[in-house]
């Protein structure tokens, strides 16, 4: 799966680099090619494992920087044509950084230029400010929203409103308990209306604010124009991998490898929608009771909806009762009769308005639908839940997309109901309707998705680091994993949803004991699942639940987990209503058979837990949990680096701080973890410590230094720094850019050439720094005389770069010729990253008589 994975993400990357680059690459050739130096920021990173996306941004760092360095020569003849260069080369970042920031936030933050270059690229490419990153902290409420494609892969958008600004956000690491119309703080870096989000607080609910900066503000729209200049060519991966999608029915064996093809090809025209109609509050809908449910069927002049897509067959799968699945039927029999579904299918309409792209679904396609609805006979605030079901005209890839957002607000009035939207051509039968209605339907409610978790040779890895975790190759027995008609998994029942009760339907376990629980479907319910913690004092939880095939839904599913234990995985970073399934038939990599059988213990290596299935017949599931002594396991140290990308000149240093936790299992002893560094190459490091001795679980702190030595090329350099333990090693990386300092002159001036004393002698300094006149620069005047004896004066220049020394000469002064000089020496960048350069005038003389 992994490898078929990684694959995917190049041939995605790929295709991005290409349709990006063509302009580019034969100027950045042309560019390195003339010039030279020990080392070339290109290979600056060989160790790591760098994406052709982060390389190609890596690629793009280096071409601004080359042409920053030119500006910095302060040669007025060639800022023209330098900065027509660095349009196209900027343009060229700013839509692959947008791209890497989309794809993986924590690389892009590594990426982004420090605010002090910023600034500075800024005033020197004033035509191409609208097109960098900022550094930004900003506040404001969020809307959570999350497209489903065909095979339930998906995609979760995390938006804030910030002022006049809407911001689609990409968070560095797990975005938290976040739900819609709570109010956040972010500090990351923007750019056009994305932003890689680096840290993030909820804050109280009245907090807001407008983005401190101009650039994401003039470009706000970009984003989504560049995502729909690229909408083309990923759509023809999008049909690949629907046609591949046909083969999954007749081969489970490959649907892992099917899935991750067709996620590529997933429409990125889900950027450009804009579900600007939906107000950011706190969901009032409630995730028990009757469900009022309002149905809208949309179609558009000349666009007939697929064939089984009408108004009676929606009316079957939303709300029939008499024979087959519904929705209604689906609520009634997962919640044990706690939630239902009831309403009404409005249409179908023909909206005759102008709609062009998959953004108009948030604006005029809505709000025409609703205005049908409502001159239909409608009272849309008579219902909690809205679908709108359409047919997808404009490529927008997806099967379902909806939010936990409880507030509608149109051109008709606002309302206080969820909304969802359905493409017609997935529901054009009944049990795709109810699968995929029931999975929008629980993003409705709250859940996320239940995805699968892997740790290569372990069921699970440490509690720190438990494996990776995939959306994409979901929870086969779970509609919100996969397209099927599995119902809710007990965690999300439980927890999110208020289902299930504690004490009586679930149990939370935190010490040894044997239990035995009634299949999920069994209504009316007692014991159905365990929260088992995962070893003692931590704050992962492992789910114990039960299937059997007793109802119209999970009676659809693959047969395994029947019999034996299904365990889901709930790990503490993620986010509440997400739900991992861990493969406890490690053997069968085709993820048909990931419960725990009977007769089977699986032992935690990292913790002190074991689960042991001993029995399991038609009514029931005996497990015994048991809590022995703490095992040592031992794992690779893990490593931050802070800052991510400093800025610095050829001479200077980048001081880092790095973070290393001791990953080992509780039950081991302290060890010692050495740390170092290689990259990049052939720069000096030093190191406040060379090791840390960490008990498991333990973080230290460690400064990292790195010197660009004298004559390094301007360029974004990799840096790392590794832990290791006697067992394994952690790798921790991040970036320095180094610039081109400007180049600085002082020229020096007598206003005479022959003075009779008494007299003053005005000598001047003028000293330039990129060619600009550069104040606050210490010139230091010194004065031979005739006799070869000297003597010096100190002065600063002032706002136009000039300094003064007037020097007195009376009937003492010794008559003949004198010569003067000076030399200036200026501190310019930010106190992070100063660098002091001098430079030395010609010599001027006078004579006295």
């Amino acid at each position: 799966m992994n490898r078929w994975k990684t694959r995917a993400q190049c041939f995605s990357s790929f295709v991005i680099f290409l349709t990006q680059s063509v302009i580019l690459v034969p100027f950045l050739m042309q560019m390195f090619a003339v010039r030279t130096s020990a080392q070339n920021p290109a290979h600056a990173n060989s160790q790591a494992q760098e994406s052709v996306l982060a390389a190609q941004v890596r690629g793009l760092n280096n071409g601004v920087l080359q042409l920053h360095g030119q500006m910095q020569e302060g040669n007025p003849s060639i800022t023209s044509s330098v900065r027509g260069q660095a349009a196209t080369v900027i343009a060229q970042r700013a839509a692959a950084l947008t791209s890497l920031i989309e794809k993986d936030p924590h690389a892009a933050l590594s990426f982004a230029f420090s605010p002090e270059l910023l600034a500075d690229l800024a005033a020197k490419f004033p035509g191409s400010a609208s097109q960098l990153e900022s550094h930004v902290t900003v506040t404001g409420p969020i809307e959570h929203w999350i497209a489903d494609y065909p095979d339930k892969t998906s995609r979760s958008l995390f938006m804030m409103k910030a002022g006049q600004q809407k911001l689609t956000l990409y968070f560095a690491g797990q975005p938290g308990n976040l739900k819609s119309g709570q109010a956040l703080q972010v500090t990351g870096v923007v750019i056009g209306s994305t932003m890689a989000v680096e840290k993030s607080d909820i804050v109280p609910s009245n907090s807001a604010s407008t983005l401190p900066f101009g650039p994401a503000s003039t470009a706000f729209l970009r984003a989504g124009n560049f995502a729909r200049e690229q909408r083309e060519p990923m759509l023809l991966l999008t049909l690949v991998g629907l046609v591949m999608l046909g083969l999954v029915a007749a081969n489970r064996k490959f649907r892992g490898q099917i899935r991750q093809f067709a996620a590529c090809g997933a429409a990125i025209a889900i950027l450009v929608f804009n579900p600007g109609t939906i107000s950011a509050q706190t969901s009032t809908c409630n995730t028990t009771g009757v469900q009022n449910t309002a149905v809208i069927l949309v179609t558009f002049p000349g666009i007939t909806l697929p064939t089984g897509v009408t108004t009676q067959s929606l009316n079957d799968s939303f709300f029939g009762t008499s024979t087959g699945v519904s929705l209604d039927g689906f609520l009634r029999d997962a919640s044990y009769g706690k939630t239902s579904a009831t309403g009404n299918v409005f249409g179908p309409y023909t909206l005759t308005g102008t709609y062009t792209t998959c953004g108009d679904l948030g604006g005029a396609i809505l709000n025409d639908a609703i205005a049908a609805a409502i001159a239909g006979g409608a009272n849309l605030s008579n219902y909690s839940r809205v679908f709108l079901v359409f047919p997808d005209t404009f490529g927008c890839g997806w099967a379902g997309y909806a939010s936990n957002a409880c507030t509608i607000s149109s051109s008709s009035g606002t309302f206080n109901t969820s909304l969802a939207y359905l493409a017609a051509r997935y529901v054009v039968n009944r049990a795709a309707t109810v699968s995929l209605a029931s999975h929008e339907m629980g993003h409705n409610l709250g859940l996320l998705h239940s995805g699968i978790i892997t740790a290569g040779a372990d069921v699970l890895g440490p509690i720190s680091s438990p494996g990776t975790m995939y959306d994409q190759n979901g929870d086969y027995w779970s509609t919100m994993g996969e397209p099927v008609l599995g119902t809710y998994p007990s965690p999300q029942k439980a927890e999110v949803l208020g289902w299930m009760t504690p004490g009586t339907n679930f149990e939370v376990v935190q010490s040894s004991g044997t239990f035995t629980l009634q299949p999920l479907e069994t209504n009316p319910a007692s014991l159905q699942a365990l929260k088992i913690q995962r070893g003692t004092g931590n704050n992962a939880w492992l789910w114990v639940e039960y299937r059997q095939p007793i109802d119209n839904y999970d009676s659809t599913l693959s047969t395994q987990p029947f019999s034996g234990a299904l365990i889901h995985y709930e790990d503490p970073t993620t986010q509440t209503g997400h739900t991992y399934l861990p493969n406890f038939t490690p053997s069968d990599t085709s993820w048909n058979s990931p419960a725990l059988a009977v007769g089977k213990t699986w032992t935690d290596p990292y913790s002190n837990v074991s689960i042991s299935v001993l029995s399991a017949t038609s009514s029931g599931l005996t497990v015994s949990v048991n809590y022995g002594a703490i095992p040592c396991t031992a794992s690779a140290p893990s490593v931050s680096i802070s800052p991510l990308n400093p800025s610095i000149y050829p001479g200077q240093s980048a001081s880092y701080a790095v973070s290393v936790t001791n990953n080992d299992s509780s039950g081991c002893s302290s060890s010692t973890i050495n740390v170092g560094s290689s990259e990049p190459s052939g720069w000096p490091t030093t190191l406040s410590s060379s090791s840390l001795t960490l008990n498991p679980g333990q973080s230290a702190s460690v400064t990292l230094g790195k010197s660009a030595p004298s004559g390094t090329l301007a360029g974004t350099y990799g840096v790392n720094l590794s832990a290791a333990n006697n067992s394994a090693s952690g790798i921790g990386t991040a970036n320095a850019t180094v610039m081109m300092p400007p180049s600085q002159t002082v020229s020096v001036s007598v206003s005479g050439s022959s003075f009779i004393p008494p007299n003053t002698v005005p000598i001047t300094a003028s000293v330039t720094s990129g060619g600009t006149p550069a104040s606050g620069a210490s010139v230091t005047f010194t004065l031979k005389f005739p006799n070869g004896s000297t003597t010096t004066q100190t002065a600063a220049t002032g706002t136009n770069g000039t300094a003064m020394w007037n020097y007195k000469v009376n009937s003492r002064s010794l008559v003949g010729t004198y010569s003067v000089t000076a030399q200036a020496v200026l501190s310019s960048g930010s106190k992070k990253a100063s660098s002091t350069q001098s430079a030395t005038s010609s010599t001027v003389t006078f004579t006295v008589q």
